[in-house]
Formats: C-alpha cells, structure tokens, sequence
C-alpha cells in the first residue's frame, strides 16, 4: 500500500508548496484591502444617512449609496471564505501526505 501511495504523495508536496504560497499572498491582500473596503462601506453608509436624513437627494439616491455600501462590506468576507477554503485544502493535503 506503501508504494501505492508514494507517487501521489510526491505528486501533492509541489501542489501543497504552490497553496501556502497562494494562501499566504491572498490572505496578506485579503487583510489589506478590507482596510479600504471598510472605510469605502463606513462613508458609503455616512453619504446614504446624509442624503436621507437632510434631503440632499431621492430615497433611490440613498439606496443605491447603501447598496455600494453592503457591497464593499461583504466583499472582504467572501475573500476570507475562500481563503478559509484554501486552508481546508492545504489540511487536507497534509493530511494525506502525512497519512
């Protein structure tokens, strides 16, 4: 059985290699740009209170603001999905290369 699995676990070291690598550089990015989506999402929300509060435009202006605004506050949580998703896979793959 040994011997079976050799070649598949030579085969999934490189691939093991390549998604730390790609884990480590998504998961640096994904925490860099949740600063900015943040801060686009906090005055997204400040420009749609301020339309409707003081009457600057439509209720439609001030919704289509706050649709931005969901928008850049769910991005950085769908990154960090995938990127959770990648961990999975890369302990998985220890897993097998260990097992």
């Amino acid at each position: 059985m040994f011997l079976l699995k050799l070649p598949f676990r030579m085969a999934a070291l490189p691939l093991l290699i390549a998604l730390l690598a790609v884990r480590f550089a998504s998961a640096l990015i994904t925490s860099l740009s949740s600063i900015v989506t943040n801060a686009i999402c906090t005055l997204s929300f400040a420009v749609a209170a301020g339309i409707w509060m003081f009457g600057v435009g439509t209720n439609q202006d001030a919704l289509h603001v706050l649709s931005i605004g969901l928008t850049f506050l769910l991005l950085p949580r769908v990154a960090d999905w995938l990127v959770e998703r990648a961990t999975d896979l890369g302990t998985t793959l220890v897993a097998f290369l260990l097992g």
